[in-house]
């Protein structure tokens, strides 16, 4: 403008520039982040997921001269809790359910092939506990099972939900639970989820079987994992 020195005309345009800056930096669209699209904010809030599970091994009695194989199978449930956290989200995952969770056992003359084999009576049990072995997760069941603190096949003495069903002769044995029978109070803090994105619970399937007057038993640890979802989140 007319009059002013070199000085400050230098100033003024410095202090336009700076203007420029700072409403750069209000008007610059924000960075992307989860949860921003539509997609995302639709997956917010709480979720169930259920995954299917399937885990079994065979066990020769040499007393018996007979096989067992045990299966357990079923599905694990579980809430997501997705949230918007400062400017992204953060994600929880608890409650994990066992669902419809089944036990059988099969009696045969070998474990690979072979044919049936008759027992005068067998008893099947499956037995679920925390995978990080706390007893002090709070652990609720529904009618046939128990829940108590007694011995495990992975956690030694913990916390854990049971169920025994006995059976006449025969050769194949099977124990359903029907709904969702057994159901753990961890992970709403956002703790309890494995390493690598999996929520897993300890099972162990066991069965004891008679032939006349003697028996045999097993069991073993059949360990249960399955994703923690990030489905729509990402």
């Amino acid at each position: 403008m007319e009059g002013e020195s070199v000085t400050q005309i230098l100033r003024r345009g410095l202090a336009v520039a700076a203007g420029a800056v700072v409403a750069g930096a209000v008007l610059a669209p924000l960075p992307a982040h989860a949860g921003t699209d539509v997609e995302a904010a639709s997956a917010l809030g709480k979720k169930t997921f259920s995954y299917p599970y399937s885990k079994g091994y065979c066990f020769y009695s040499k007393p018996l001269k007979k096989a067992m194989k045990v299966r357990v199978s079923g599905k694990l449930r579980y809430v997501r809790n997705a949230y918007k956290f400062n400017r992204g989200i953060r994600v929880r995952f608890h409650d994990p359910t066992l669902v419809e969770p089944k036990v059988t056992l099969a009696t045969a003359t070998k474990c690979s092939g072979g044919r049936a084999a008759k027992v005068s009576k067998a008893k099947v049990e499956q037995l679920w506990y925390d995978w990080s072995c706390k007893t002090n997760v709070s652990v609720f069941v529904g009618l046939p099972w128990q829940a108590g603190v007694g011995a495990t096949r992975s956690c030694g003495k913990t916390k854990r939900a049971h169920r025994s069903t006995g059976y006449g002769a025969g050769s194949g044995f099977v124990q359903h639970n029907s709904g969702a029978p057994a159901k753990w109070g961890w992970g709403r803090d956002g703790k309890g989820i494995k390493k690598g994105g999996r929520i897993c619970l300890h099972g162990d399937g066991a069965a004891t079987i008679w032939s006349g007057n003697r028996s045999d038993s097993v069991i073993r640890a059949l360990d249960v994992c399955v994703p923690a979802s990030y489905k729509g989140l990402s």
